[in-house]
């Protein structure tokens, strides 16, 4: 290692000190070209921003000068960070190695390895693999790198993952999947077997089963199966030892209790058993789990509005008549769930009382339930369509509200 070497390895990190990324996972990287101890060319990341995301050995390249392009065979790179690779760029053939092959650089030295599981080692081997001399930077320049991009390094240590779908507060009718809906995610690293979704309700924890499906780079996707309705939070989640130890010994009483099942199957009433599958029951995320992304969910049950009328049929304006709702519910719903009714008139005008919004208490099966509907002092005469249907939330806000179910509309005359 020559003096002007280590002249530009320093100068190199000064530069990196000089990006300022919009986000933890980009990296402040500086990059200087040099033929023997004259620099050619000067280049560092971009912030990351739209139209500013380039990365530092691109840009040293783009600042050589015409006339010294040329040199560039004879030419040492000096990256703070390891270049990288086809595997985690778009377009591949812009990728920092590839470049450097391109403009057949002699010799690279590299400040640390990338820890973006995609990049790391991959890089050198890359660079190996064409006949580029590759070495480190000194130990004491590369601390200086790591803790310059601690908070890099940090968020590549995680899985980085955001859930594109389902969104915060999506509706899931899963009775029209057989109890199961797909969870899809973006993240810098691929999931590993650390790597976990869960779902919580009400105290309780499932670990799914997976596997977790590549849809496109870095978009992942993995089914999450629910075996009740009402509101949950979707975990992706990092496992260290006792994380997976926990997730492990649930797998082990999930199975046992299937083989249970099996061996009782024709001797027993199986319903006596319970479930399969138990919720882990912790309050909070159970320890040797780190969160990375969550959403929260409803899973809706079932409910069909089968029919609907009214008495009288005919009424006047300022008098109150009765709707009639018929509706088929696949579970009991307690709490939180209102009958709505309104009309429109040619103008668009609604006309609803939001103080007789009913709210009811669903029950199993298929029931008749009624709800009063007074007719404004100022309603248009002659025949208008009642609008009829179900919410889920707070009675006779529909801005807090779900509409769960609507019927035909029901004539109605007023006079």
């Amino acid at each position: 290692m020559e003096k002007h070497d280590l002249k530009f390895m320093e100068e190199a990190i000064e530069w990196a000190d000089a990006c300022h990324p919009a986000r933890e996972s980009i990296p402040k990287v500086g990059a200087i070209i040099a033929v023997g101890d004259k620099a050619i060319g000067r280049g560092r990341r971009g912030t990351g921003k739209d139209g500013d995301d380039e990365h530092a050995e691109r840009n040293a390249l783009d600042h050589v000068q015409i006339q010294d392009r040329p040199k560039l065979a004879q030419a040492t790179l000096y990256t703070t960070l390891e270049p990288c690779t086809p595997f985690v760029r778009s377009k591949p053939l812009e990728c920092c190695t590839e470049l450097i092959r391109q403009h057949q650089i002699k010799k690279v030295f590299v400040g640390i390895l990338d820890p973006n599981q995609g990049v790391t080692g991959k890089g050198l081997w890359h660079l190996q693999d064409t006949g580029v001399d590759v070495a480190l930077f000194p130990h004491d320049l590369s601390k200086k790198i790591r803790i310059q991009n601690a908070a890099f390094i940090r968020s590549q240590q995680t899985l980085g993952a955001t859930i594109l779908t389902p969104r915060d507060g999506d509706e899931l009718r899963t009775y029209e999947t057989g109890g199961r809906h797909a969870i899809r995610f973006k993240c810098l690293n691929p999931p590993g077997p650390d790597t976990y979704l869960l779902e919580y309700r009400d105290g309780l924890f499932w670990p799914q089963a997976g596997p977790f499906r590549e849809i496109e780079r870095n978009v992942w996707e993995i089914d999450a199966h629910f075996g009740t309705t009402g509101e949950f939070v979707l975990q992706l989640v990092t496992g260290n030892d006792l994380g997976n130890a926990l997730v492990a010994y649930y797998r082990k009483v999930v199975e046992e209790n299937r083989r249970r099942r099996e061996r009782l199957r024709g001797k027993v009433d199986l319903s006596l058993l319970g479930g399969d599958y138990p919720g882990i029951a912790v309050n909070g995320l159970p320890k040797g789990l780190r969160l990375e992304a969550s959403v929260t969910v409803f899973v809706a049950y079932k409910v069909i509005l089968k029919f609907a009328s009214v008495e009288p049929k005919t009424i006047r304006r300022g008098k109150t008549l009765k709707v009639t709702y018929l509706i088929e519910s696949s579970e009991s719903v307690p709490h939180k769930i209102w009958l709505g009714a309104s009309f429109r008139d040619g103008g668009g005008k609604l006309f609803h009382n939001t103080k007789e919004d009913k709210p009811i208490s669903l029950k199993k099966g298929e029931h008749a339930y009624e709800r009063d509907f007074t007719v404004a002092a100022n309603a248009p005469t002659g025949e208008q369509m009642l609008g009829v249907n179900i919410w889920r939330g707070i009675p006779g806000d529909s801005s807090k509200s779900k509409c769960i179910a609507s019927g035909t509309p029901v004539p109605i005359v007023i006079s």
